[in-house]
């Protein structure tokens, strides 16, 4: 009793620090206007003990609700719609983020957590920017306090009281969804931090030179989030839905890959603007456009307004209040950009079409051409049915006849660029540079026509593409491990090949995340062009073929789990006596059937195993099954890895402070 009692005032605890952390957000979003009309100085300096308030305040409901959840709390309505007392303690937890409601306050949650890490960080390095930096993140709490409280509320009752709770979503109940959504919010929250910066400088007049090694490491980590939150997506994907694929162009994913898009231009434009001092506006309207297709993805996401696989939890009473802070945000920073952009304009300018800051600005350009034919993809369906209640559906034919192309541009791009100087290239120097790499390229186009003839000409373009990448990323080290071995006669070769890596962070963790995106493209390729399937109808002991696989079907066992039940198929993989075990999984609470496919895993290819409902009965009895041979497709996973390997190379480099920004870029000069 004491406890039932205890967990009903802790909800209403966590609803009472909710409000006042809306409270306390006003006041820091107000702090630097309250400072010009009092004239105090002293109370701009409030956002600093603001944030570490709204963060406490916010944690605190939180913490309640998470408590509400274990306790199998049904009085709250939002846990009553999520969970249930059969669910496993480890999803009771991230029922937290399961709906719409808990969703929405872990967006800003970690909102509230970027801010005061900010606010910690900016006592020594930038205290006069601050406040208006920590204002801008204040107004963009404000406005998700107020979603949540007044439209969105997780805290609200209900009675009477159920006997039980209506169970999460079945699709929600596996480790691949509890860390992807809020790996993916991370990167969507921390782009925040890089628009908080461009909007406060703006509005004080803050020089970009002075600003923009600050942001350089917000804008790697929310990349970092972003792209571990899309590949988690899509190896949930991959492995539970049962399809054989890993990515569709659903438009929710589209939601998340827009705003990775444009963060990878960012973290390229700004080494543009540290070493040569350009790009100043540009990277202010990457920064916003970014963090605002961020709110597009909350947008669709959680508005109602699209049908998807990931669209768990919507609302579409909610959706307007989302699309009108939406258009808030995007009016008044573009406004602001529009009025005081001209105070960022660039110092120098573009030096020769054949330089490094030459094929970076058009790395933008593809990668902005890319979020465009994207974004229209994604929003004209939703267009066209709102005008006219037509329906209409933008799939992969669209998106592969068109982005292939411009990611092979990227790839070439990323081929060159390296290899390229600053300023100026000399032609000759740099064809010697790019004759091996150049070479293998070629040779690895002509085998891959050769060997795999007759094959779309995408496969051919890809094979060199990749190989000419990895050729320069090599002559690249190779060079610089040479000229070390030089510097340091004696050294060994390992020791060599790790120092020369620490001694230049910043630009071989790059080569590291190009490695890896490498990885990427060649299970994309392998598994794009090679994949193989067949759909059978099967008794025990039949045996499949699929290319050079030889699969027999063992039969069927049933099992009852903690909250589910589950029909267990046993395939055998004869050539090398492997069992392979796909499951049709039942909820009871919500009587919704899920697939867990049967995956036999290699660096070459994977073996994946789909069963599906039973024809027949009793001893006549036979099994849907489809099985799928996918080549290459766990370089995918391994390439993500390798990327945030690099990333945290990158990231460990010294931090490099404002002042010695602007030292570079002056000695460049």
């Amino acid at each position: 009793m004491f406890l039932s009692g205890f967990g009903f005032h802790l909800v209403e605890l966590g609803h009472f620090a909710a409000y006042l952390a809306l409270a306390v957000a006003l006041v820091q979003a107000l702090a630097p206007a309250a400072e010009r009309l009092f004239r105090r100085p002293e109370m701009a300096r409030i956002g600093v003990q603001a944030s570490i308030a709204v963060f406490v305040l916010t944690t605190l409901g939180g913490l309640a609700m998470i408590h509400a959840f274990v306790s199998d709390n049904f009085s709250v309505q939002y846990v009553a719609t999520n969970s249930n007392s059969k669910l496993p303690l480890f999803y009771k937890v991230s029922a937290l983020w399961g709906g719409h409601e808990g969703s929405l306050y872990l967006w800003v949650w970690v909102l509230t957590l970027y801010t005061l890490l900010v606010a910690l960080h900016g006592r020594k390095h930038y205290p006069d920017r601050l406040p208006m930096i920590l204002a801008v993140q204040g107004w963009l709490m404000v406005g998700f306090f107020g979603l949540i409280l007044f439209l969105s509320n997780p805290f609200l009752r209900l009675f009477p009281v159920p006997p039980d709770g209506r169970d999460l979503n079945p699709l929600l109940q596996d480790p691949g969804m509890v860390f992807h959504p809020p790996m993916l919010y991370l990167g969507y929250v921390g782009l925040s931090v890089p628009f908080a910066f461009a909007l406060a400088a703006l509005i004080t007049r803050w020089k970009s030179e002075y600003w923009i090694a600050h942001i350089r490491r917000w804008a790697l980590i929310a990349w970092g989030f972003l792209t571990a939150g899309i590949m988690l997506g899509g190896w949930w994907a991959y492995y539970e839905l049962g399809w054989g694929g890993y990515w569709a162009w659903d438009p929710v994913e589209n939601a998340s890959f827009m705003p990775w898009l444009m963060a990878t231009a960012l973290v390229h434009s700004i080494t543009v603007q540290e070493r040569r001092r350009m790009l100043h506006t540009w990277n202010i309207f990457l920064v916003i456009t970014a963090f605002s297709l961020s709110l597009l993805g909350t947008f669709l996401v959680r508005s109602g307004v699209l049908s998807s696989v990931h669209a768990f939890a919507v609302d579409p009473g909610r959706g307007a209040y989302i699309l009108a802070f939406m258009a808030i945000v995007l009016t008044v920073s573009f406004g602001i950009f529009l009025a005081r952009g001209r105070f960022q304009e660039a110092e120098e300018g573009m030096t020769s079409m054949l330089s490094r800051e030459s094929l970076f600005v058009w790395n933008n350009v593809v990668f902005t051409l890319a979020t465009v034919c994207v974004l229209i993809a994604t929003l004209y369906p939703l267009a066209l049915d709102a005008l006219s209640g037509a329906k209409i559906t933008v799939g992969a034919p669209y998106f592969n006849a068109v982005m292939v192309p411009i990611f092979l541009v990227a790839l070439l791009l990323m081929a060159v660029a390296p290899l390229v100087p600053w300023r100026k290239a000399n032609p000759e120097r740099l064809k010697s540079r790019l004759l091996v790499p150049a070479a293998l390229g070629l040779a690895a186009g002509i085998v891959m026509l050769v060997t795999a003839w007759p094959l779309h000409w995408t496969g051919p373009v890809a094979a060199a593409l990749i190989a000419f990448v990895t050729g320069t990323i090599v002559t690249d080290y190779a060079r610089a491990v040479r000229q070390r071995r030089v510097q340091h006669p004696g050294e060994p070769l390992p020791r060599a090949l790790v120092r020369t890596v620490l001694g230049n962070r910043r630009h071989y963790g790059g080569m590291i995340v190009h490695l890896g995106i490498i990885a990427i493209a060649i299970g994309l390729t392998g598994s794009g062009l090679f994949r193989l399937e067949k759909s059978v109808i099967m008794s025990p002991g039949e045996v499949v073929e699929v290319g050079s696989e030889r699969l027999r079907f063992d039969g069927v066992r049933s099992f009852q789990r903690e909250n589910y039940f589950t029909l267990q198929g046993q395939f055998t993989l004869l050539d090398r006596n492997i069992v392979v075990l796909p499951e049709r999984r039942r909820y009871p609470v919500q009587e919704m059937p899920t697939t867990e496919s049967g995956i036999h895993s290699t660096l070459w290819r994977d073996v994946y195993v789909v069963i599906a409902e039973p024809v027949g009965e009793g001893n006549q009895t036979k099994w849907g099954v489809h099985v799928y041979l996918n080549p290459l497709i766990q370089w995918i996973w391994g390439g993500g890895l390798i990327a945030l390997f690099g990333l945290g190379v990158t990231l460990s480099s010294r931090r490099r402070t404002a002042r010695d920004a602007l030292a570079a870029t002056v000695a460049a000069s």
